[in-house]
């Protein structure tokens, strides 16, 4: 069954589940990919199949985060039940592929882990892969193994209630065991972010953006993404001409760049999306990625591409665009959004 849902010259968009898709693709035909995958256990988005139950029932894992991702490990007298999630109102069995319901934060690391080794195959050997993953806090002892603390003889890694659970780095350094490059950990900071009602800690109000690599030798261009200089001084005071002290440079150095390297602390506002998603990121992120991390006429990828931003961006860079996602509605959403955009002036190529 094809899942192809939309294409023309300069985008194509699939429905699946990413693993599936990504398998159907030809190896090396992707030079970028920017993603920004569900959190793990923040939502639910609606995407399950449910067998048995009532028919009318208004079926629901659950309201909060702890509720939607657990599974029932012990039935009646102690028996072992079957680990399949369960709708909280009629008991219907939910069949769901999407990304962040998992029961432990080790399955949706390794599951993760699983996309992104499709990734690495489709991705050319020079190519850039820019991940972004929040963070979030643990709910009731939130588990992490592959058993969770429930009684005597089993027990299982857990992240005690209220603690922040370092998940952007658990899925990195994961990641980076399976053969990846770690190039940055870029801190893309939300000057607007949303209110946090906590009185006990600090409000968070940024998200990580790893770029990942599979060799040493990769695309990528920071000279396209330039800020500008300061002006502050003038330009003769800017002049380094090195210093007396041992092992200090002595080489003159005058900054003749028309901008500066963006460094690895990206302020950038979110932006209101009218539509029904619930969490996409501002343009400028994807653009920036895409601008430096993607040769021109290159391919992009975005294998849980929701409202289709990233598809955005390379719409006005002039690169070819590949979306998968679970929901048809949201590339409906990202048609929408691209139909009001203009492709660069430039030749684009064929999709592969």
């Amino acid at each position: 069954m094809s899942s192809l849902y939309y294409r023309d010259p300069s985008t194509e968009l699939h429905v699946g589940d990413a693993i599936d898709v990504m398998a159907t693709l030809p190896s090396a035909s992707v030079d970028c990919v920017v993603t920004s995958p569900p959190q793990w256990g923040l939502r639910d988005y609606g995407t399950a199949e449910w067998v048995g139950g009532k028919p009318r029932c208004r079926h629901t894992l659950g309201t909060t985060p702890h509720q939607r991702r657990s599974v029932k490990k012990t039935g009646i007298g102690g028996h072992r039940a079957r680990t399949e999630k369960h709708c909280r109102r009629c008991g219907a069995i939910s069949r769901d592929k999407q990304y962040g319901l998992e029961s432990t934060l080790d399955e949706y690391v390794h599951k993760l882990g699983e996309a992104s080794a499709e990734i690495a195959r489709l991705l050319s050997p020079e190519g850039t892969f820019w991940l972004n993953l929040r963070d979030g806090y643990s709910y009731h002892n939130s588990g992490t193994g592959s058993t969770r603390r429930i009684g005597p003889g089993e027990s299982g890694e857990v992240v005690r209630h209220k603690s922040l659970m370092g998940i952007p780095w658990r899925v990195a350094l994961h990641l980076q065991k399976q053969g990846w490059i770690i190039r940055n950990a870029v801190v893309w900071h939300k000057p607007n972010s949303i209110p946090d009602p906590a009185t006990d800690r600090f409000s968070s109000r940024y998200e990580m953006v790893f770029l990942l690599v599979k060799q040493p030798d990769y695309h990528v261009d920071a000279s396209r993404v330039l800020e500008p200089l300061s002006q502050e001084r003038p330009a003769h005071r800017k002049d380094h001409r090195g210093g007396t002290k041992p092992h200090t440079v002595k080489s003159p150095w005058s900054p003749r760049s028309p901008g500066k390297n963006p460094g690895d602390v990206w302020s950038m506002s979110t932006r209101p999306l009218p539509d029904a998603h619930c969490a996409p990121f501002p343009i400028d992120l994807p653009w920036r990625c895409i601008a430096a991390g993607c040769p021109e006429g290159g391919h992009v990828l975005d294998p849980f591409s929701g409202a289709g931003t990233t598809g955005l961006a390379a719409r006005q860079l002039g690169r070819f665009y590949r979306g998968i996602d679970l929901r048809s509605d949201y590339h409906d959403i990202a048609l929408r959004r691209l139909a009001g955009s203009q492709p660069a002036d430039i030749d684009l190529p064929e999709a592969a």
